[in-house]
């Protein structure tokens, strides 16, 4: 038994050790989406304070919800940045000097999550010959802009619970 609390107590320092190494090693995280922006709040329609491209490292700072609080070297700023546009791999942009897109848009990177591809949804009309998606296709041709919407939910008091402006 005694044997065992010395083997524990050896133990228990190198693994706090290896557990701050993979801690502070996961603090920084690639931007995995083509384009992407740093908000003042942990909100979609938070004010853009500076973009951020495609393999841009970023250093992760705190975290609330599905949002991060992220600083760019590159730009010298701090923002928010919803944790589906990062990823732990080290990425790199192509060669040629241009940021490298993804495989996905940030739009279809959205979609995926919501479990909805072009790929289902092109499935479905199949399956479904007998109904009319008009009304459909004409609502996702409908492009509403940041500041219509915070005037929408501040109109509407919308005060959501994850982050957004007070």
């Amino acid at each position: 038994m005694k044997r065992v609390l010395i083997a524990m107590m050896l133990l228990m320092p190198v693994a706090f050790l290896i557990n701050t190494a993979f801690t502070a090693m996961e603090k920084e995280m690639s931007i995995q989406v083509d384009r992407a922006q740093l908000r003042s709040n942990p909100a979609y329609y938070g004010s853009v304070v500076t973009n951020v491209n495609y393999a841009d490292r970023v250093k992760i700072i705190d975290s609330k919800g599905a949002w991060v609080k992220a600083y760019t070297a590159r730009n010298n700023a701090t923002g928010w940045i919803h944790i589906s546009a990062l990823t732990s791999t080290k990425l790199a942009p192509k060669s040629g000097g241009k940021n490298a897109p993804t495989s996905v848009s940030a739009g279809e990177l959205s979609a995926a999550e919501k479990g909805f591809t072009e790929q289902i949804e092109q499935a479905y009309r199949q399956k479904n010959k007998e109904i009319v998606f008009t009304w459909v296709d004409k609502m996702e041709k409908i492009k509403i802009s940041l500041e219509q919407s915070v005037a929408f939910l501040k109109e509407g008091q919308v005060k959501p619970e994850e982050g957004g402006e007070q």
